[in-house]
């Protein structure tokens, strides 16, 4: 007799998914790293050599491991890797606000899209949409990263079979008979002498006062760091795959695309026109002082810059894919880009008259180095579009942005606008905009940070005046005595024995403060 045949399964089956793989190595190099860090940022006196120092490992241990794992780290990725550990290595040279705050997001950034393509190709040629939601990616990791390493960790494996549960039993044995004899023959040699009891009465010391706390930053520290080891070591894909999205975007043609961009151009080319006379920024409108007309004008330009740069990359996706190397469409590109250019340039114009009159800031600097990088992306689009690769435009900003934050550590803007500000309050720089003097406050070149501190030691005698306080010709700051000027100096870089967030800047001005009064 034949068998009866196999019932069919019905459509309506579902199939379970297979059970994810075991893993051992992430949530080990997870808990390694989060040690590590703890270890460096618990009680330090802030940011320094502790976060290059976590930085380096945390890159190391990644490219290490996707070695280890028989996978050539990608290019790309060790590039942005390496462009990230030198805005970390900036923490440790550089002071002040500005550059704490700049290094730590580029190498925030750099180590976000650098773990996520160490082991994953497709970073160079990634689009500026799938870069975005990389990034807002990596922060969804940080709350799943380290969850799923430690539910993939073969725990059943830590068991062992029964001879190796036996020679645990007996190790447990042997460490409970150690106990009692350690504490015994320990308290007799802790008489005997007296440095002997001093260590040992350290190292049996527990303050249970601070275990939550030490506790709560364990924890931080195990899912930020397990969010870049998940996407390095476990993540299937390094980024959302746009692709469904952006077929099912409507697409338009060179018409649709090219009347509002060609508007545009044309709209640019009035402007300037009409701002011929005052190309260089020193006329004013009715009602505007010489200063907000300056500032404003080249926010709005700046404002402008980004915009159009943000137009050009959303026309370029709308467009046709068959039209994006039409010649016509380039002619329209560059339409737009050439008077462009021009008001970058009346920016940079009218930005340079306002230092000269009024001198430099932070916000002065970072406008600036924001303007500059639309500026080089700007450029970056009109090459590889006209080549027909703008699928690197993405990666290539990307590049730009985290070498102008590593080259601006080199500039040192802390010590940049103190010099500025001090050489105009010393030689008492008067301009066409400004008649009066414009004295160097001393509260404001302090709050640079430790980068101006030398400048600020090398003219305090013109920056604080000798018999005691003394109101400022604007009549909101005052003038500090010298004793006052120099204690806040202390005040602000007192002396540090912690290694772990060693600073340069900060340790060069402690030297300089020190030696005051002396």
């Amino acid at each position: 007799m034949t068998e009866p045949p196999a019932p069919l399964a019905s459509p309506l089956t579902v199939v379970p998914p297979p059970p994810a793989p075991r893993d051992a190595l992430p949530l080990a190099l997870t808990a390694g790293l989060a040690l590590l860090a703890l270890a460096l940022t618990y009680r330090s006196d802030g940011a320094g050599l502790n976060v290059a120092l976590i930085d380096a490992a945390l890159s190391g241990a990644l490219i290490w491991t996707v070695r280890y794992r028989g996978t050539r780290p990608q290019p790309a990725a060790l590039l942005v890797l390496g462009l990230g550990l030198v805005c970390a290595l900036g923490l440790v040279w550089r002071g002040g606000d500005l550059m704490t705050g700049l290094n730590a997001l580029g190498a925030l950034m750099a180590l976000s899209l650098g773990a996520a393509f160490v082991r994953l190709p497709g970073l160079a040629r990634l689009g500026t949409g799938e870069v975005l939601t990389a990034l807002l990616l990596s922060g969804g990791r940080a709350v799943y990263g380290f969850p799923t390493a430690f539910f993939r960790f073969p725990w059943a494996r830590l068991r062992g079979g029964l001879r190796q549960r036996q020679q645990g039993g007996r190790v447990l044995v042997g460490v409970l008979l150690t106990i009692p004899v350690l504490l015994v023959f320990g308290a007799l040699l802790g008489s005997a002498d007296e440095r002997f009891g001093k260590l040992l009465a350290r190292l049996l010391t527990w303050n249970l006062g601070d275990l939550p706390n030490l506790t709560l930053q364990l924890g931080c520290w195990l899912f930020f760091l397990g969010g870049f080891s998940h996407a390095a070591l476990l993540a299937r894909r390094a980024a959302p795959d746009l692709s469904d999205v952006e077929r099912a975007v409507p697409k338009l043609g060179l018409i649709e695309l090219g009347l509002p961009l060609l508007s545009l151009s044309l709209l640019f080319c009035v402007y300037l026109g009409l701002q011929a006379s005052s190309f260089f920024g020193r006329d004013l409108e009715a009602g505007l002082t010489y200063s907000a007309a300056a500032w404003q004008g080249f926010g709005q330009l700046a404002a402008v810059a980004a915009l159009t740069l943000a137009l050009l990359l959303l026309s370029h996706t709308l467009l046709r894919r068959e039209l994006r190397l039409n010649l016509a469409y380039r002619l329209i590109g560059a339409a737009v880009l050439l008077p462009l250019s021009l008001l970058i340039v009346s920016a940079y114009l009218k930005l340079s008259a306002y230092i000269s009159a009024y001198g430099l800031s932070e916000i002065r600097v970072l406008g600036a180095l924001f303007l500059g990088w639309v500026s080089v992306s700007l450029l970056a689009f009109a090459v590889l579009g006209w080549r027909g690769r703008l699928e690197r435009f993405a990666y290539f900003s990307l590049i730009s942005g985290l070498g102008l934050i590593a080259g601006l550590n080199v500039v040192n803007p802390g010590r940049l606008i103190a010099a500025v500000n001090i050489q105009r309050d010393v030689q008492d720089v008067r301009t066409a905009e400004r008649g009066s003097r414009q004295a160097a406050s001393f509260s404001p070149l302090l709050d640079l940070g430790a980068d101006a501190v030398p400048l600020i030691v090398a003219h305090l005698g013109a920056l604080t005046f000798p018999g005691g306080a003394l109101s400022t010709a604007s009549g909101q700051d005052l003038k500090p005595s010298r004793g006052q000027a120099e204690q806040r100096l202390r005040e602000h870089f007192p002396p540090s024995a912690d290694w772990r967030s060693w600073n340069w800047a900060r340790w060069r001005a402690q030297q300089q403060v020190e030696r005051l009064g002396y």
